[in-house]
């Protein structure tokens, strides 16, 4: 069965060059026959590295030839890059990290947290998990350890467990070949696919894409926890699980070991419906796959969505089918370097009409040194070796059907499985690197150049990035590529491959971005191309955000100089993809507050608003940009409330209300610098000749770039603005309450200051609240007697929050009707003199210049003493707290310590 399959699918010329046009002994005269200045492939030119390959580089093309699980760098979804230094002796992690001054990336130094492996063992593989908070580490005594993010990138802390390490003695055959992080539920089966960005007229649509939510999957039962399988060389294969956050382990044989060509050299696995296809590769050069179900055991009483769920479970395998003597044609020299199993296509993902199969690739590496040390093309390259895994019931003539036996029919067939081999592909690049991208239907190979060669999972043709200005579908498509570099030993990809980290011969830990082939210059724009390229990463950075995987790598393509009309395309289109529900205007009070407070995608969109938000050659913000600052620190104090009073024993512990009082300070002053904007807008109003108000805002912003107006007729923005307003008292309320309970003099003057500094307002809460609510009224009845349909409604509201300078012509009646009626009555009721004289500088709105600088999520001044965290996006600080002071400190504090304002991961100041 083994020979017929793989002569009945024998690769043509297709797989080497340009199958339909050569026959094969032709194709590999064209490899191997002189081109100048590298190699002709499907008509084009593909450049060649001439530099000779260091030793190293061979040595570690060797290693992976050896064995699977040798992986020295990695980079997670998270953002964290940790690498494998000092010959296995310790791991280290990285990550970009933007420059806040001049905006440029670049890698943070060694962590000064690293990861030791047990005595008389080193690091052999590390290998992040899909979500890339834990990270499993195997040492060359095969043993896995599982770390977990804990705070900032690069803080990893070993993860509690039952499991006993043996401490007996253990041999070459407890080597790891091969380890799969299962996906985790619910959340990674609700990550949406965006369809291909298409232009009509003037304007970018797509559509999202959901998966089918009962479709059989392969997961942990219980919710939020993870689980991995590794296999041995001796074929036995582990499952690592987790039990309330504990981790065990199960253990099961692929198979029996008679002689040393029964050891695995690699091994892969990969989801399908319901259970795991797992192919291993063994010295006989066998390839052979196997389905592994897991039976969780799982309580039938037990709330399957707990994450209380114990499980016991159990790991039952069938043997498939087995390939002998796997080669790559007309290479035999080339050693297997990679196995990969890559799944089905989703259905959310796939066309209909469109068969796929899941596939195994076996990557095929040739690499030596030449003995007077020169290098030559040919003795370096790779190839990918395929197979589809087809399943199919054997048919029987029918007159089987009429057979009985003992009264019945004839029994049912088994499903038989077969490796059916497609064309082979040739690469004149070393392949170090290989992943499925965008749900399985693009590969991604990683070269030692420091070159990605994207390629369609179905047809494997290359995506040359020759863009279309009227669609994008991906990143090299859209022009988008890495240059060619020196070769390097290890090269890691960020989730998209917009960046990639390498380390040289030297041991040097380097970083490349990916650049635009077209280069961004305005002259692009006559043909379309750069609002193409801008677009196609608006989508990216978008799916990156449905996927809760870090973006802030798609965000550095961006270059510091692009035009402020791009920058605002690029907002627009993120928030048009991400299908955000921008009008809520015309819903009542609560429903606004909830659907604002609850919404978790808009506020990454605004993100890239704030960080894009700068003026051409400098790094001062815009009125965007400041107008984005504001945003998403009203959301993250709304939020902030709504879990104080979700939880209302925290009036009952003093120290958790101090721990809160610079967040109150910052929400009060903020609802005055509101007031004493839309004041001194008024003031303008009055000495104004014959200029409407619509003119005389647009004149206020164009002159102090103040972003309360938008603040103001954005729904969003106000409705966070009411609820601080309404929310704030009540608060306070509760402090007056508690002051009696502090456990100190220092603790009992904190809480009187802080419940007399609302006292020291200009006006009362009350009376912004009853502001913001006429606002409010004056918008929805703006759109109601303009009969404004609820799509130009969104319009309206995208405009808003993005910052467009111009007032929409909808919204000047409600403009009229505020400062005609609204303001009048807050000035005469707010004390002008404390309005005038309140220093509201520190909110980091009106002004980027500050000599003092605060933690940006309690809303303290910093001191030089703090040991700090720094966001790796927007720059901004937060005290790193010891865990005493964490016990004082708010529980709705503590799940900050991860992420920003921004939504970006903090790093180790």
């Amino acid at each position: 069965m083994e020979d017929s399959a793989m002569d009945e699918a024998a690769p043509s010329a297709t797989a080497l060059l340009d199958a339909n046009m050569t026959t094969m002994d032709q194709s590999i005269d064209e490899l191997f026959g002189d081109v100048p200045d590298g190699l002709a492939v499907d008509g084009l030119v593909v450049p060649l590295n001439t530099e000779p390959l260091a030793p190293e580089l061979v040595s570690r093309i060797a290693e992976m030839q050896t064995r699977g699980c040798c992986a020295k760098l990695a980079w997670s979804n998270t953002g964290s890059i940790a690498r494998i230094k000092d010959h296995g002796r310790k791991i280290v992690f990285h990550t970009l990290r933007r420059d806040s001054h001049s905006g440029s990336w670049s890698l943070t130094r060694d962590s000064k947290d690293v990861l030791a492996p047990s005595a008389g063992a080193r690091w052999e593989h590390i290998q992040f998990s899909n979500l890339g908070i834990d990270l499993a580490a195997v040492d060359t005594l095969g043993r896995v350890t599982i770390y977990t993010l804990t705070g900032a990138l690069g803080k990893m802390q070993v993860a509690p467990h039952s499991i006993v390490q043996s401490e007996l003695p253990r041999s070459d055959s407890d080597a790891v070949v091969g380890l799969h992080w299962l996906p985790v539920w619910p959340n990674e089966f609700r990550f949406p696919n965006i369809s291909p960005a298409t232009k009509t007229g003037d304007k970018w649509s797509t559509f999202m894409r959901h998966s089918d939510p009962s479709q059989p999957r392969m997961h942990h039962p219980a919710e939020n926890r993870h689980s991995l399988v590794f296999i041995a060389c001796d074929g036995k294969i582990t499952l690592m699980y987790q039990n309330e956050g504990v981790w065990n382990a199960v253990d099961a044989r692929l198979g029996g070991v008679n002689s040393s060509a029964d050891f695995i050299s690699h091994a892969a696995m990969s989801e399908e419906d319901d259970h795991l296809l797992v192919v291993t590769h063994d010295r006989a050069e066998r390839v052979q796959l196997y389905k592994v179900n897991i039976n969780w055991n799982a309580p039938e009483s037990a709330n399957t969505g707990g994450q209380s769920l114990v499980v016991a479970p159990t790991v039952s395998i069938r043997h498939l089918t087995v390939v002998s003597y796997v080669l790559p044609r007309h290479a035999e020299a080339a050693r297997l370097s990679h196995l990969r199993i890559v799944s089905s296509i989703p259905s959310n993902a796939s066309d209909p009409n469109m068969l796929s199969f899941p596939t195994i690739f076996a990557i095929f590496t040739r690499a030596s040194l030449s003995a007077d040390g020169t290098q030559q093309h040919e003795e370096a390259f790779s190839i990918i070796s395929r197979w589809h895994v087809e399943s199919a019931v054997p048919s029987l003539h029918e007159a089987f059907g009429k057979l009985k036996s003992n009264g019945t029919g004839a029994s049912p067939q088994n499903t038989s499985t077969n490796l059916r081999r497609q064309e082979d592909v040739f690469t004149p690049k070393l392949v170090l690197s290989f992943t499925a991208q965008n749900f399985n239907t693009m590969l991604a190979l990683v070269a030692s150049d420091a070159t990605i060669n994207f390629r369609d999972r179905v047809t494997m043709a290359s995506i040359e990035p020759y863009p279309d200005p009227g669609t994008v579908s991906n990143l090299p498509q859209a022009g988008f590529e890495h240059l060619m570099d020196r070769h390097h030993v290890h090269v890691a990809m960020s989730a998209d491959g917009s960046a990639l980290a390498a380390v040289n011969a030297d041991g040097e830990l380097q970083h490349k971005l990916m650049v635009l082939r077209y280069a961004w210059h305005p002259l692009m724009e006559d043909g379309g191309l750069l609002e193409a390229a801008v677009v196609c990463l608006a989508r990216q950075y978008s799916i990156l955000c449905c996927t809760n995987v870090a973006n802030d790598e798609t965000l550095a393509l961006m270059p510091l100089d692009l035009g402020t009309d791009m920058r605002s395309l690029f907002v627009k289109e993120v928030i048009k993809m991400l299908g955000r529900n921008l009008d809520i205007s015309m819903q009542d009070a609560s429903r606004q507050q909830q659907m604002a407070v609850r919404e978790v995608l808009l506020p990454k969109a605004i993100s890239a608003q704030y960080l894009t938000g700068r003026k051409p050659g400098s790094m001062e913000l815009t009125f965007a940009g400041k107008y984005a600052w504001a945003f998403l620190n009203m959301r993250f104090a709304a939020t902030t409330l709504v879990q104080v009073f979700t939880k209302p024993d925290i009036f009952q512990r003093p120290e958790h209300l101090v721990s809160l009082r610079g967040i109150i300070q910052w929400s009060s002053d903020l609802l005055v610098f509101v007031a004493d904007s839309v004041m001194a807008i008024r003031r303008n109003l009055k000495r104004s000749k014959g200029q409407s108000i619509g003119e005389i805002c647009e004149h206020f912003i164009a002159e102090q770039d103040n972003p309360v107006v938008h603040m103001l007729l954005c729904t969003f923005s106000r409705v966070y603005l009411r609820f601080l307003a309404s929310y704030l008292p009540k608060f306070l309320a509760g402090v007056s309450k508690s002051i009696p309970s502090g456990r100190s003099t220092t603790e009992i003057r904190q809480l009187t200051e802080l419940f007399e500094m609302g006292l020291s307002l200009p006006f009362k809460y009350g009376e912004m609240e009853a502001f913001l609510a006429a606002v409010d009224t004056a918008v929805r009845d703006a759109y109601t007697q303009g009969a404004v349909t609820a799509g130009r409604r969104w319009d309206v509201e995208l405009s808003t929050i993005c910052c467009d300078p111009s007032i929409p012509e909808e919204l000047r009646p409600a403009l009229q009707s505020v400062f005609e009626s609204a303001v009048p009555k807050l000035m005469e009721r707010a004390d002008q003199g404390k309005l005038y004289f309140r220093d509201t500088s520190w909110l980091g709105i009106d002004s980027q210049a500050k000599s003092q600088q605060y933690d940006v999520i309690r809303k303290l001044p910093l001191t030089q003493s703090m040991k700090l965290r720094v966001c790796r996006r927007c720059g901004s600080y937060m005290e790193e707290m010891l865990a005493e002071r964490m016990k004082e400190s708010a529980p709705t504090l503590l799940h900050l310590g991860r992420h920003c304002v921004c939504t970006s991961y903090w790093i180790a100041g």
